[in-house]
C-alpha cells in the first residue's frame, strides 16, 4: 500500500472517518508513510513530544509501565491513530508503541499539526475527544478484564477485545506470541496454552505459531462475561 492509497484509505475508517472534511483534508496533505518492521517502536515511554501516527495497516502494541517494566496491554489495527498526548500537554510520553507485526502508518509532525491548530484550534476539541473516545475506553476495557477472577474468563476477555478491535471487524489474526497474551490477561504460559486448546476445540479461535486467529468474537466475549 503506498502513500495515496494509505491516505484514501485511512480518509475512510476508523477516527479519521467521522472527522470534519477541513480536518481530513488537513492531516492528510501533510502526512507521509512510515514502515515498521515487527519489534520497531514508534514512541518510547517518556520519549518528548512529538507527531501522531495512524495506522493504515498492520498493528501496533500499545504498553504500560508496569512493575519496572513496560508491559503490552492492548493492539491498535488499522483506522486506530496515537501519539496526540503530548501534542495537547507539551509533556512526556507516558506510553509506548510498538509494531507487532510489519506495519505502515501515517505520521503527521508536530509542526505540522501547530500549523494546523493555528489556522482551526478546533482541532485540539477533536484531539482531546479522540482521547477520550479510543485511549481512555480502551484502558478502562483493560483494566475490567483483568479484574475479571477467572484466569480462562480474562484470556477470553482479552482475545474478544483484541478481536474485535485489532482489525476494526472479525475475523482477526493477533500477532502475538503466547508469552505477550499471557502478560495482557495476567496468566502463566501453561494456563494459556490450556486454555487456547479448550477456546480451539470450540472452535472460538485457530492457534498458529506467535499467530491466533479469532473466529468468534461473541462466543469468547459470552465466556468471558459468564458467572462462575
Amino acid at each position: 500500500m503506498g502513500e495515496e492509497a494509505s491516505r484514501l484509505a485511512m480518509r475512510n475508517m476508523g477516527w479519521l472517518a467521522n472527522q470534519p472534511d477541513w480536518l481530513k483534508e488537513e492531516l492528510l496533505a501533510c502526512s507521509r508513510l512510515r514502515q515498521f518492521s515487527r519489534g520497531q517502536y514508534a514512541y518510547h515511554f517518556e520519549d518528548g513530544p512529538g507527531g501522531m501516527y495512524g495506522v493504515a495497516n498492520g498493528s501496533f502494541g500499545v504498553l504500560v509501565p508496569s512493575g519496572g517494566e513496560m508491559i503490552m496491554c492492548h493492539v491498535m489495527g488499522p483506522g486506530a491513530w496515537f501519539g496526540w498526548g503530548p501534542i495537547l500537554t507539551g509533556g512526556q510520553r507516558s506510553l509506548s508503541f510498538r509494531a507487532v507485526e510489519e506495519s505502515r502508518a501515517l505520521y503527521v509532525s508536530l509542526s505540522d499539526l501547530g500549523t494546523i491548530g493555528a489556522r482551526n484550534p478546533d482541532l485540539y476539541r477533536l484531539l482531546g475527544a479522540l482521547g477520550e473516545a479510543s485511549m481512555n475506553a480502551m484502558t478502562a476495557r483493560a483494566v475490567g478484564d483483568l479484574l475479571i477472577p477467572s484466569c480462562e474468563r480474562r484470556i477470553a476477555a482479552v482475545l474478544a477485545r483484541l478481536g474485535s478491535e485489532a482489525t476494526g471487524k472479525p475475523p482477526a489474526t493477533l500477532r502475538l506470541a503466547q508469552s505477550v497474551l499471557g502478560q495482557m490477561s495476567n496468566a502463566s504460559r501453561v494456563r494459556v496454552n490450556r486454555a487456547l486448546r479448550e477456546f480451539e476445540s470450540a472452535g472460538w479461535v485457530s492457534v498458529r505459531y506467535q499467530s491466533i486467529r479469532v473466529t468468534d468474537v461473541a462466543s469468547l466475549e459470552a465466556f468471558a462475561r459468564r458467572e462462575a
